[in-house]
């Protein structure tokens, strides 16, 4: 479905937005943008995956709010950053509902650009032991036009978050995405993609080199390669780090001085489906806070471990100081699983 306008698509402020984001009085930076999907997840839960043509009973689990984009927006707020999000979607009543749960949680929704050809925004997920499938009503969105006012929004903060799915879209008149990027960037913006799976029907969109965080999973870096693209150029150019996610094993982070491999914290999963966000979203409020890149990565490990021991996306949602406890707690519990050494008389 392509999404046409005469004219650029207006922006208007959501009527329940009640959150007072205080992006136009805080200084540049002070505040990051998070644009990409809101949706309802119904969760299912199925005693295995079924094969093509099986039949599989399953148990219908409480439905809850989700969309990768704002579930990262919603843990990064959590933890007390400005945050404002943005997305195409209808006015209708779904979409007020979600928008809702958003302000709720103090984040702007105030650029939301509001196109009423765009579908009703929903997500099935099934569960099934520690793992899960996913699957994403394509909205058919092809043309995202970008106001001035909303670039301006993006343009001064210090993360724009959001997917390669989300950007390709994007337009400013005649500007296509990659100008648009370019020129975030000119302004000193962090522009940050999280590739997920990496689908590499994305692959000539032109906008990853744009990019100073890449995050993916560990399909996804495998993905990432076979497509042609070259690590060590992006991070000898433009790109500070690319993380790969690693389940319970962590995640390696590769930055222009090699990969280091850290490891995550080993935990009973029950929903697993919002642990990336979590990451994401935890690893860029980290590094904002500290600057540096390897604490950054073993705070969302953590973060990441503690979201999969509820259900729901939004899990994840959380303290810094309940991350660092838990990091704390862990690494008490690694240092009394190590024996003392023995002594041995001569």
């Amino acid at each position: 479905m392509s999404v046409t306008t005469p004219e650029p698509q207006a922006v208007h402020a959501v009527p329940v937005d009640q959150a007072t984001m205080a992006s136009e009085s805080a200084p540049p930076r002070g505040y990051s943008v998070f644009f990409g999907d809101v949706a309802i997840d119904e969760y299912y839960i199925a005693p295995y995956f079924p094969a093509g043509g099986d039949k599989v009973s399953v148990q219908t689990l409480e439905e809850q709010f989700g969309g990768m984009c704002a579930n990262a927006a919603s843990i990064f707020a959590n933890y007390g950053i400005p945050t404002s999000f943005m997305s195409q979607l209808n006015s209708r009543a779904l979409t007020q509902r979600l928008l809702t749960e958003l302000t709720d949680a103090g984040i702007s929704t105030k650029h939301v650009i509001f196109d009423e050809a765009v579908p009703d925004s929903k997500c099935i997920i099934l569960l099934s032991g520690d793992q899960h499938i996913v699957i994403i009503p394509d909205l058919g969105i092809t043309h995202t036009e970008i106001s001035v006012d909303a670039f301006e929004h993006m343009a001064n903060a210090e993360f724009l978050f959001t997917s390669q799915t989300d950007s390709i879209p994007f337009r400013m008149g005649e500007k296509r995405a990659q100008e648009i990027f370019r020129d975030l960037c000119d302004r000193g913006v962090k522009i940050v993609i999280d590739l997920d799976v990496y689908h590499l029907e994305n692959h000539p969109s032109g906008l990853i080199e744009y990019c100073d965080i890449l995050f993916m999973n560990s399909l996804g870096y495998e993905r990432f390669r076979e497509s042609g693209n070259d690590v060590q150029w992006l991070l000898q150019n433009r790109t500070t780090a690319i993380v790969v996610t690693k389940d319970s094993e962590g995640c390696d982070l590769y930055t222009r001085d090699g990969i280091e491999s850290i490891p995550g914290y080993p935990v009973e999963p029950v929903d697993v489906t919002g642990a990336g966000d979590t990451f994401s979203s935890s690893f860029l409020y980290a590094y904002s806070t500290t600057k540096n890149l390897a604490e950054a990565a073993r705070f969302a490990n953590a973060a990441a471990a503690l979201s999969i021991g509820t259900v729901g996306a939004r899990a994840g949602k959380t303290d810094a100081a309940t991350v660092h406890a838990f990091m704390a707690e862990q690494s008490e519990r690694l240092e009394l699983a190590i024996p003392s050494p023995t002594h041995t008389s001569q």
